[in-house]
């Protein structure tokens, strides 16, 4: 059977588009504009009942579209004028029926939701987006849209903590399928929620991620310019795990740019960090619960810079090291066991790095990640400071 068509849908697929693809040009335009949409994965979801005549898109989401196919609403059959009113008062419910849910989130309600973001993480840490990005990307919406809605401060300021952490999590599920330009808008995403939230720690974990997708894709200074950025919102008295990781970040960065001996003082800086007197992390900064960053990601984070140093036994140290741990999430194991093949390889144990690549390749199939599957034996960091 063939698709359903209408005007609305045959613009897109005119130029060639997947729904995926058209949500991205739309939240692209709207940046552009500086109008406020949803992300692209919620777009996508809208533009699905759009042109399947579900749903008629808010008026300015009418006007992207039109600007977008270079259409009037007429011809993209967007317009009724026939039932206006009954669009108006279709449109003015829908949104006391959104301002009622959201107003009715309370302190248990902000429990449950925190509740069912820490489940997320955990299933993910496990089985990583093969498990969790459905789910992930559910509650993601969800969140959005009290957030949307939500009016009082504190409220909304907790319910923008979460969505910074669910577009978190989301772009690592977007990174594990190799679409980092949907990673991006997912940590700027995060970095809008963050300023919303009133957290720095949320939103310098959010640039600090972008800053590495720049990095995989060779821009090194504008991901030394974002990862500055990063480090200018921390405060004094930041987590020492985030300062740690950010310190090692830098490290793996200046590697990458050829520095080695300010990547090396940068990693020193880390293990100095790490060994501080821990601070009051969860009462301060309750939102960062869940910032994991200790000894041993330390070794796996400096593991896989030496690699790019082509310090290939040195590598080898810590990344055993921190294999011996145990202490690391599935992903992060994957990152380990495909880092010591490089390393293993290019020091002449051909056996031992076999037997690592295959167990990278196994845990890649497990966990969805085509990102793992495509960088064995290369100089990523494949390790964050979550519990995700």
């Amino acid at each position: 059977m063939s698709e359903p068509t209408g005007p609305l849908r045959a613009a897109r697929t005119a130029r060639k588009w997947s729904q995926t693809r058209a949500a991205h040009e739309i939240a692209a335009l709207a940046h552009e504009r500086g109008i406020a949409v949803a992300a692209p994965m919620s777009l996508k979801t809208q533009l699905s009942r759009w042109e399947n005549g579900h749903a008629l898109p808010e008026a300015h989401y009418r006007t992207l579209l039109g600007e977008l196919y270079a259409s009037t609403e007429e011809e993209l059959g967007l317009a009724e004028p026939a039932h206006e009113f009954d669009a108006s008062r279709q449109s003015a419910e829908s949104l006391v029926a959104n301002l009622s849910a959201s107003s009715a989130v309370d302190e248990e309600g902000l429990r449950l939701l925190r509740d069912q973001l820490d489940i997320a993480r955990r299933l993910d840490r496990r089985l990583g987006a093969a498990a969790a990005e459905d789910s992930v990307r559910a509650q993601l919406s969800h969140l959005e849209r009290i957030l949307l809605h939500a009016i009082r401060p504190r409220v909304r300021r907790q319910v923008a903590a979460l969505v910074a952490g669910a577009a978190a999590l989301a772009a690592r599920h977007s990174l594990d399928r190799s679409r980092p330009s949907e990673a991006w808008s997912d940590y700027d995403l995060a970095r809008a929620a963050a300023r919303d939230a009133e957290s720095w720690p949320l939103l310098s974990y959010a640039l600090a991620r972008q800053s590495s997708i720049l990095l995989d894709l060779g821009e090194h200074e504008p991901a030394m310019d974002i990862l500055e950025q990063a480090s200018g919102a921390m405060r004094d008295d930041a987590p020492g795990p985030l300062r740690a990781w950010l310190s090692a970040r830098r490290g793996h960065t200046l590697a990458v740019a050829g520095e080695r001996e300010s990547a090396r003082s940068a990693y020193r800086l880390a293990e100095r960090q790490l060994g501080e007197q821990p601070r009051r992390i969860d009462i301060v900064y309750p939102e960062m619960g869940f910032l994991k960053f200790d000894g041993a990601d330390l070794l796996r984070h400096r593991g896989h810079t030496r690699l790019v140093m082509r310090e290939d036994t040195a590598a080898i140290d810590d990344l055993e090291e921190a294999l011996r741990s145990g202490d690391s999430s599935t992903r992060q194991l994957g990152g380990t066991h495909a880092g010591l093949a490089r390393a293993l390889g290019a020091t002449g144990h051909p056996a031992e790095a076999a037997e690592h690549a295959r167990s990278a390749r196994d845990i890649a199939t497990r966990i969805g990640s085509l990102r793992l599957a495509a960088r064995l034996g290369s100089t990523d960091v494949d390790s964050e400071p979550v519990r995700a």
